[in-house]
C-alpha cells in the first residue's frame, strides 16, 4: 500500500527510519492497513503496523504504532 490514496483519514504514528519521518502522521485509506509506505529522500520507507508496541496518546485518541522495517530504492 502506498502512502497516498483515497478513503477516510486515519491517525498513525511512526517510529524508528529516518527522524524527520517519526511522529503522528494523517493519512488516507479504506481501513488501517498493515503495513505503510512513504517516499523520501529518493526511497521508500517501509514501516509495518506493530503488534506488541502500545498505542500512542495523541489528543486523547488511542493511535496505532508503525514501526520501520527496511528502504528501498525507487525503481525508474
Amino acid at each position: 500500500m502506498c502512502g497516498e490514496g483515497h478513503g477516510q483519514v486515519i491517525v498513525i504514528f511512526l517510529t524508528g527510519g529516518p527522524d524527520e519521518l517519526e511522529g503522528v502522521r494523517r493519512v488516507r485509506a479504506e481501513v488501517l492497513p498493515e503495513r505503510w509506505t512513504v517516499t523520501y529522500c529518493g526511497r521508500h520507507q517501509h514501516f509495518e503496523r506493530s503488534g506488541t508496541a502500545a498505542p500512542v496518546d495523541f489528543d486523547g485518541e488511542q493511535v496505532p504504532v508503525f514501526r520501520f522495517t527496511h528502504s528501498t530504492a525507487i525503481a525508474e
